[in-house]
């Protein structure tokens, strides 16, 4: 039974070094009483125990007790000092995206530089759709199965009824017409990622994946491509709550660094059970994440405007993983605590074979 876990859920006294120093004297006392080398004198309540244990057998270092037993205890589980630095990395992740939203003008200029190597001469299917919040109608969540109207024109040439996918594999058929069917594929998502990339750092972003499926289109002769369209989910979540941005990603990706690297050092030459192990990483990104999550969330819960600062909308790139990981946490606690519930069975009929001796049962704790 790993002594850590069992601390680790556990607040005052349980934190105390005495406390577990107190449970070592006793122990010892007991092994001793029990193979005859002390006498064993009843005692009414445990304060009593702990005070003739150390009378007799002296003050035990219950770490050091584990080390004559030799039980490895390296491993404390989540402390306090491990929580002040999650909620030390979800702050930081929030940083990161105030920095990179202030260098979002110098990182679209950037990505639209490589964007222009994949994009050949002529306006890009996924722009068919112009005006304000086009990307939230048509090519730019991700649905490459998304089709244009039937008699959709843009610049006076139909291309209804056909895919976002097709389109562009069209587009770049026609600007290189010697390209094998590999290379003109290769060539079109090439073409689609770098759009995307260089329209995240933005403040559109882009729309959440597939939210075109809610897309409507309806016949409208005033204008130029025949059709007028609205979507009714984003007009409803707006910027704030329905788009996704280059500073969310790189908020998700600072904090997973963080998390991994602690995660890396904090295990790297300890015998920890899995268990363990995944438990104290799911309960560090629980924190990290949640607090990244709260403080955006909260920035727009004042009635922080989104538009002047960008920090504050819904950051789903870190709300999934808080969902994630906190699910995972309670999962394998549950998991741990029915294997504790187990080992205490098995304890208690260990105590009751009076062929077990008292460091027999001790060591056996351990396994």
């Amino acid at each position: 039974m790993p002594f850590g876990f069992i601390k680790s859920f556990f607040d005052s006294p349980l934190d105390n070094d005495d406390y577990w120093d107190k449970k070592a004297s006793a122990l010892t006392y007991m092994s001793k009483a029990h193979a005859g080398e002390v006498d064993n004198v009843y005692l009414a309540n445990s304060d009593e125990l702990y005070a003739h244990a150390v009378a007799t057998v002296g003050n035990i270092d219950f770490n050091a007790l584990l080390t004559d037993l030799e039980i490895e205890d390296t491993f404390e589980g989540l402390t306090s000092a491990h929580e002040v630095i999650a909620v030390a990395f979800g702050i930081v992740g929030v940083l990161t995206t105030v920095l990179v939203n202030s260098k979002a003008k110098w990182l679209e200029e950037k990505f639209l530089s490589l964007h222009k190597k994949f994009k050949p001469d002529g306006a890009s299917p996924l722009d068919y759709r112009t005006g304000k919040g086009h990307r939230y109608i048509f090519g730019h969540d991700g649905n490459f199965f998304q089709e244009l109207p039937e008699g959709y024109t843009f610049t006076g040439e139909e291309v209804g009824g056909k895919s976002l996918y097709q389109l562009v594999t069209d587009y770049i058929g026609a600007n290189y017409p010697g390209a094998g069917v590999f290379t003109k594929h290769l060539k079109a998502v090439s073409h689609i990622f770098t759009h995307y990339l260089s329209d995240l750092p933005t403040k559109d972003g882009l729309p959440l994946p597939f939210t075109s499926l809610f897309t409507k289109w309806s016949e409208d002769a005033t204008k130029a491509s025949g059709y007028s369209a609205s979507n009714p989910v984003m007009d409803a979540l707006g910027r704030e709550f329905g788009t996704i941005n280059f500073a969310d990603m790189s908020s998700y990706a600072v904090i997973k660094l963080l998390l991994t690297g602690h995660h890396h050092i904090t295990f790297g030459n300890v015998e920890v059970a899995k268990d363990e192990k995944e438990l104290h990483h799911a309960q560090m990104s629980t924190i990290a994440y949640g607090t990244a999550l709260y403080i955006q969330t909260f920035l727009l819960a004042i009635g922080v405007n989104g538009n002047k600062i960008r920090t504050a909308k819904m950051n789903y790139l870190i709300a999934g993983p808080f969902v994630l990981n906190s699910t995972k946490s309670v999962l394998i606690a549950t998991r741990m605590h029915k294997k504790v519930v187990a080992q205490y069975e098995e304890s208690i009929a260990m105590l009751k074979n009076e062929e077990v001796s008292i460091e027999q049962w001790v060591k056996a704790q351990a396994l």
